[in-house]
């Protein structure tokens, strides 16, 4: 550990990708920051659970699978050795919750804010990586936040077509909205939740063809994304770290 820097960790699944690329390909200053990373892909998440403040793996093969990609080999994550940890992606799915609830106001007047609040709360608790970032937010240790899996990106029929005109005119003003429940919910359990950076987004929930990983088309590949997209995540994340490690 260097002493005396901000310890910061990025936790998540290949999702997390973008954010070493940035790194690696110098779009994010991380000078003065002693930065981990720990993580793995999605899968792997059904064997973590979060107790004590701390995350660990349930058996020996996912312990090393996760030691493997820390550039400490570290078998479990305790919130305690850092200032700010970023869960990213983590299997933290938006779009389809948001667009669930488009689709209930669209067919009709009795959803109401309380119940908008409700669905997207209930919803939000129930993904693993939430209840993880919340384990490691209630040990009161290090600063939690999430930057939920992004927007697909755009330009994918299928998706498209599930948000047809009725849905697409609601989204200026309720997505706003959405995200503004998610981060009270989330504050709640002491975890700042993060927008995905508005310069991203396109038609209001997808994310731009510019932030795609290279060759997404042929792949396909509509739900990762690059380095571009892990600078933008990041740009807002590393003053919270900087501001977090000072110490009188």
């Amino acid at each position: 550990m260097a002493e005396g820097l901000p310890r910061f960790c990025i936790f998540g699944d290949s999702h997390y990708a973008c954010l070493k690329q940035a790194e690696l390909q110098g779009l994010v200053d991380v000078s003065g920051i002693d930065l981990e990373y720990w993580g793995h892909v999605g899968g792997r998440f059904r064997y973590l659970q979060a107790r004590d403040g701390a995350i660990y793996p349930r058996d020996d093969f996912t312990a090393m699978r996760f030691a493997k990609f820390n550039a400490k080999g570290r078998t479990f994550l305790p919130a305690a050795d850092f200032d700010v940890i970023l869960v990213m992606g983590a299997r933290v799915y938006i779009w389809r919750m948001f667009q669930r609830v488009l689709a209930l106001i669209a067919a009709g007047p009795l959803v109401s804010e309380g119940l908008q609040r409700r669905i997207l709360a209930d919803n939000l608790r129930q993904h693993l990586g939430y209840q993880l970032a919340w384990g490691l937010a209630a040990s009161g240790t290090a600063r939690i936040l999430l930057a939920p899996t992004a927007y697909y990106t755009e330009g994918f029929a299928h998706l498209t077509e599930a948000i047809p005109p009725e849905l697409a005119a609601l989204i200026p003003d309720r997505v706003p909205e959405f995200w503004r429940y998610l981060q009270e919910a989330a504050a709640e359990d002491g975890v700042t939740l993060l927008r995905q950076p508005e310069e991203t987004v396109v038609q209001g929930m997808f994310t731009g063809v510019d932030y795609a990983v290279a060759d997404h088309l042929r792949k396909p590949d509509y739900e990762h994304h690059n380095a571009a997209f892990g600078a933008a995540v990041l740009a807002p994340v590393l003053p919270i770290v900087r501001a977090a490690g000072r110490r009188d």
